[in-house]
């Protein structure tokens, strides 16, 4: 017997998720809060995270020891500069798109973040 997929929920109307987007910027949406999603997508939500999420030690706190290694950096660049490789074609090729985007991904990852 096959299995039942699922029911997936409708996305929510375009005038919903509009609505939704301009409450979490009350003020409208700054350059500011574009540069906060830019770096929460391409940055902190990705290798860095997994570095951030280790144990503390006190070694980190002295500045004549590395904190990360070459091939860890090599990791955070890369993956930053394909995330923002993506993100610069999607604004290029779909510019709405990358506005709800950019929008949505601010709304969830830097609502508490300086504006």
């Amino acid at each position: 017997m096959a299995k039942k997929k699922a029911k997936q929920k409708p996305a929510p109307p375009a005038d919903d998720a509009a609505e939704l987007l301009k409450s979490a910027f009350p003020d409208g949406f700054s350059i500011r809060d574009e540069a906060n999603s830019l770096v929460a997508y391409a940055i902190r939500n990705g290798p860095l995270e997994d570095l951030h999420a280790g144990k503390s030690s006190k070694l980190l706190e002295r500045d004549d020891l590395s904190r990360i290694t070459n091939a860890e950096m090599k990791r955070l660049i890369l993956f930053a500069c394909e995330k923002v490789e993506f993100l610069l074609r999607l604004k290029t090729e779909d510019p709405e798109k990358y506005r709800l985007f950019i929008m949505a991904n601010g709304a969830f990852y830097c609502q508490r973040w300086d504006r």
